[in-house]
């Protein structure tokens, strides 16, 4: 494995979808340690608390892209592992906020309802001593990536929506330390990455996260030929699956099914065995409940999958 680490810019207009049709802004060899420089969710244009969202942002041009980013080797068929060595928070405040009609307790367009919209709120954030700081009030930093993805095979989706490619799936899991397992549904993969959280609640009711520009450092490996349907993410403690979709019980559902037939495969249970004992000790974890579709993270420890 390479020791050099390699930065990559975006160096063009950020994309907004995940697509096949956007050309690579690099090419990487697995292995090779990669810097990939991200701006935050509003294109590092939201700076003042007397600006409005609705200044520097329309829907759906929301969590602008870096990417995407070739995987030499990569083919239609394979796992893209994903390792998150760092992510590096590039500025000392972070903004959030409210945003009108979006959010999970708020008229939206797709839940609307004749009551009043949540107000257009900004807050800036000081990051000092390892904590955002929300006044006297603060909690540990805990950065992970709100995006992160593969292109789909035919679809050009829009950054905001997570999907069985991964996308916006809004889940702390995606942090450093823990390997992303994506499927490849193109030759070079074609990953994408943005939307750096310095920390965020489960389930980002409000529909913003502590926003901040970041740097994802990472390295890339190929499982060949193994096709997944949707995101893993693993450790050396838990293995996990992301399930996005509408409404929050299908997002658990395909979440649920594919750890299920996941440690069915890996422990080499029937599929029956596999669900009784997962429903004893299943970890379900909300990622999103704001977007267009919602995440879930189905998650179990290996120690309790391994006798002795």
């Amino acid at each position: 494995m390479s020791k050099s680490i390699l930065n990559v810019y975006q160096g063009r207009e950020y994309p907004y979808t995940y697509s096949a049709a956007h050309e690579p802004i690099a090419k990487v060899d697995p292995g090779q340690t990669v810097r990939i420089h991200c701006v935050d969710c509003f294109e590092n244009l939201l700076v003042e608390e007397d600006q409005k969202f609705s200044d520097v942002c329309e829907y759906p041009y929301l969590n602008p892209q870096a990417g995407p980013i070739f995987v030499n080797g990569a083919e239609d068929g394979d796992t893209l592992l994903v390792h998150i060595e760092d992510i590096e928070i590039t500025r000392d405040w972070a903004v959030t906020g409210l945003v009108p009609k979006f959010g999970l307790l708020t008229p939206t367009a797709v839940t609307e309802m004749l009551t009043e919209s949540i107000p257009d709120i900004v807050r800036k954030l000081p990051i000092r001593d390892n904590r955002v700081w929300f006044g006297d009030l603060s909690t540990e930093l805990s950065p992970f990536m709100g995006t992160i993805g593969t292109a789909p095979k035919l679809e050009a989706i829009n950054a905001l929506t997570p999907a069985h490619y991964g996308g916006n799936m809004d889940c702390p899991e995606t942090c450093a330390g823990n390997t992303v397992h994506l499927p490849v549904l193109n030759d070079g993969a074609l990953f994408f990455c943005g939307d750096g959280h310095a920390t965020q609640g489960h389930g980002e009711i409000g529909g913003v996260a502590c926003e901040v520009p970041v740097n994802l450092v990472c390295r890339f490996e190929l499982i060949k030929g193994e096709a997944i349907g949707w995101p893993r993410i693993t450790n050396e403690d838990y293995m996990m699956v992301v399930g996005s979709a509408r409404p929050l019980e299908d997002a658990t559902r395909i979440a649920c099914t594919g750890l299920v037939d996941w440690v069915s495969a890996e422990y080499d249970m029937n599929s029956t065995d596999a669900l009784l004992w997962i429903t004893q000790i299943l970890e379900l974890r909300v990622g999103n409940v704001c977007d267009p579709n919602y995440s879930v993270v189905a998650a179990v420890e290996r120690r309790l999958l391994e006798a002795g």
